[in-house]
């Protein structure tokens, strides 16, 4: 027989543990029906004995304390009877009143005892006892016990997750409730998780009228945040028309009403030219602009002979290392060295193996011998990690540089307090969104040098905008494009594919050797290897074989830190979400003690398991696209931690949700990385999202070798399909305004 996977009415006994960072409890309750006790564990407010809760999760046997109530979700109960009154009150909720004196309120005032302790205190005196000591700590602790309770009795009676009732009680305390009477979808904007259609229930369920004013302000809002998730910076006035009303669903005579009277200080913005934002991207693309014409003029300039010493010097040093005897810059990056350290901004971009990189390293010997301070920075930490190992010079994450402050919800350094550097050299430009270009700028100030890097051929960034194109469809920022292949580069089958798809040519691939055959992975002609698939519903066997054994036996990869294999979705049988239960099943299966983790949703995070952060989270110092790996799980605590290049995160309760495996990510989530051996899929399960510049971006993370598992017609789509990215911008019209305003 089934047990139940909801309890009504439950009266907790006693608080085992409460640990009040995240709310995680152990309680014992007593079960209304049977009478009997039970253990719950799950994350609460601070209970106390006699509080009445109906609780919503399954019962699970644990190894050592036996069954619980695995509690998922719950709600308070407001006391109904004599006995439940006395009960409550007499259970610690209120400090300094026990059992006795609950006895005696209660025997008092009956069940109008809260009404009297809420609208008629000076009763008090009626009861026998009560000195003014004591009845000033009741009165005091009613209040403050009231208020937490009366916000989240409300909230749940909403249908609202307990929770999101926390977190809501959180933002706003006591004054929660009126915040939602006058306007629930302030919640959208500044409750996380929330967003428009919870608080569109909300509204709903409060009365608000499908067509009011609040409703369709927030529909438009979101309509442009859900654009701005598809990478547009903008929307033109009639596809945010259309967009609204299949939202809405109201009158367009209402919407259009709405979204002509919106002012410059709401929550959408009109450029005046029917072009609609919402007001921190309108000010991003708008910013960038403006920053970029500050910065374009040309600093202090840098002796000619310094530069040709600093060349001739990088020259030398090449030629006794990996770029080979005789090493000599071409005249391009010779020309491209010189007109970089003499600008204020210079974009420098160009595939694999064209030169970026001992271009990158000539300019960084001028500015030395120039005796300039020199940062590195790039926008994630793999990202980072590759430019220091490259440079040999110190790089960090570009949120690290500025130096988030979670408190002021800013960046530390700004136009206010801009890095103390002479020269910002950033790499991955590609993966730089709007906003986060627009704070990169504000955090330089003026007559500091900023060279950019990127690979214009690579996916644009996740976030909205497409600086990297802008930059260069503008031609009002200074840019050199490398496009010679080296000789070195050219033995390598990795980046002649790479060129190869870029230009729309299929790639030249190779099978897998026999066994023994390879030796370790070293870079050679023979490093990209087509791995066929026949059947997608078998695919992931495959890659967790071919990773897990085939690798180190072949190639003698580490499995868990020298191969990444990448899939161009989540979802499907050839997906991250099937690839990484097939990786952790052969990778880090479960260990005895240990069978079954810790589960969350439809996650299970073991010791030693590779993780990713999904979303920035300042307070841990952790961003999107991080990858870790579990060091730690606490069964009891319900937490693991995260072991992020030697700096330690802790995720407990609802923070569970910002990771996910890591054994298999998306294409565009590896953007920024470089591993030693990556597995690549393409197979037809992934049309939709086959397309050239995700094929290229992918081949060109591998460093030593690529497998790519496959199907030769899914590989052809993807060779052959290079849509133009289409989002709505418009920083190649401002940099070029700006530009010009600045030059008069």
């Amino acid at each position: 027989m089934a047990l139940p996977d909801m309890i009504q009415k439950a009266i907790v006994k006693t608080v085992t543990f409460y640990n009040p960072d995240n709310g995680y409890s152990v309680l014992r309750l007593t079960d209304p029906d049977s009478k009997k006790m039970f253990t719950a564990v799950g994350r609460f407010p601070k209970l106390s004995p006699g509080e009445i809760l109906d609780l919503t999760g399954e019962w699970a046997k644990h190894d050592v304390f036996g069954e619980q109530f695995k509690a998922s979700d719950y709600k308070l109960l407001a006391p109904d009877s004599l006995e439940a009154m006395e009960r409550y009150l007499g259970g610690g909720v209120l400090k300094g009143v026990g059992p006795g004196m609950a006895k005696r309120l209660v025997a008092k005032f009956g069940l109008e005892t809260f009404n009297v302790l809420d609208n008629q205190p000076e009763r008090l005196n009626e009861v026998p006892r009560l000195t003014v000591k004591s009845k000033r700590a009741l009165l005091e602790g009613w209040r403050d016990n009231k208020s937490m309770r009366e916000v989240l009795y409300f909230l749940q009676a909403h249908n609202l997750s307990a929770n999101m009732s926390e977190r809501i009680f959180r933002e706003y305390g006591d004054q929660a409730v009126s915040v939602l009477r006058s306007n629930p979808y302030q919640l959208a904007d500044e409750v996380w998780g929330v967003g428009f259609l919870k608080a569109d229930d909300i509204a709903r369920k409060l009365g608000f009228a499908p067509d009011s004013y609040e409703r369709i302000k927030a529909g438009l809002a979101y309509a442009l945040s859900k654009s701005s998730e598809e990478g547009h910076v903008f929307l033109y006035r009639d596809e945010l028309m259309q967009r609204a009303q299949a939202l809405l669903q109201c009158e367009p005579e209402k919407i259009v009403f709405t979204l002509d009277g919106l002012g410059e200080t709401s929550q959408v913005r009109n450029d005046g030219e029917n072009r609609f934002y919402l007001p921190y991207l309108y000010h991003s693309e708008r910013g960038i602009a403006r920053r970029a014409a500050e910065l374009s003029f040309s600093p202090a300039p840098i002796a000619g002979s310094i530069i040709a010493s600093a060349i001739a010097g990088a020259e030398a040093a090449f030629g006794k290392g990996r770029a080979g005897p005789g090493f000599v810059y071409s005249e391009q990056q010779r020309g491209g060295i010189r007109n970089a350290v003499g600008r204020g901004m210079f974009l420098l971009t160009g595939g694999p193996g064209t030169g970026k990189t001992t271009t990158v390293l000539g300019i960084l010997e001028v500015f030395k011998r120039a005796g300039l301070r020199v940062r590195l920075a790039a926008p994630t930490g793999r990202a980072a990690k590759r430019l220091s190992e490259v440079t040999g010079h110190p790089a960090s994450t570009i949120h690290r540089m500025l130096k988030y402050d979670p408190a002021q919800k800013k960046f530390t350094h700004d136009d206010i307090s801009p890095l103390p550097t002479d020269v910002l050299v950033v790499d991955e430009l590609s993966m730089i969104d709007t906003v986060l270009m627009y704070a990169l700028l504000k955090g330089v100030k003026p007559g500091t040098r900023l060279i950019l890097i990127g690979d214009p051929d690579q996916l644009p960034s996740v976030g909205p905008g497409k600086v990297l194109a802008e930059f260069i469809r503008s031609g009002a920022v200074p840019h050199l494009h490398l496009d010679r292949i080296f000789r070195q580069a050219e033995e390598s089958l990795i980046v002649a594919n790479a060129h190869r798809i870029h230009q729309g040519i299929p790639p030249v691939t190779l099978g897998l050797p026999e066994a023994g055959d390879s030796g370790s992975g070293g870079t050679s002609a023979g490093n990209f290897h087509f791995v066929p698939l026949r059947d997608a519903a078998a695919g992931a066997d495959l890659v967790a074989d071919l990773v897990a054994r085939v690798l180190p036996r072949d190639f003698g990869y580490d499995p868990r830190f020298d191969v990444q294999v990448l899939t161009p979705m989540n979802q499907g049988p050839l997906g991250t979400l099937a690839l990484n239960q097939a990786l952790q099943e052969r990778l880090n299966p479960a260990r005895e003690g240990d069978r079954n983790g810790i589960e969350f949703k439809d996650r299970r995070f073991r010791t030693g398991d590779k993780v990713m952060q999904l979303r920035n989270n300042y307070d841990k110092n952790v961003f999107n696209g991080d990858i870790g790996y579990i060091s730690a799980v606490s069964k009891s605590a319900r937490s693991v931690t995260v072991d992020f290049d030697g700096e330690p995160a802790v995720y407990e309760g609802e923070d569970l949700d910002q990771l996910s495996l890591a054994y298999a990510v998306t294409v565009h989530k590896s953007q920024g990385s470089e591993f030693k051996a990556v597995v690549m899929l393409a197979c037809k399960a992934h049309w939709i999202m086959l397309q050239r510049n995700l094929l290229y971006t992918g081949i060109t993370r591998a460093r030593e070798r690529l497998f790519l598992v496959g199907q030769p017609e899914a590989l052809k789509r993807a060779v052959e399909n290079n849509p133009s990215v289409a989002r709505n911008t418009m920083l190649a019209e401002a940099l070029r305004d700006e530009m010009s305003a600045f030059a008069f």
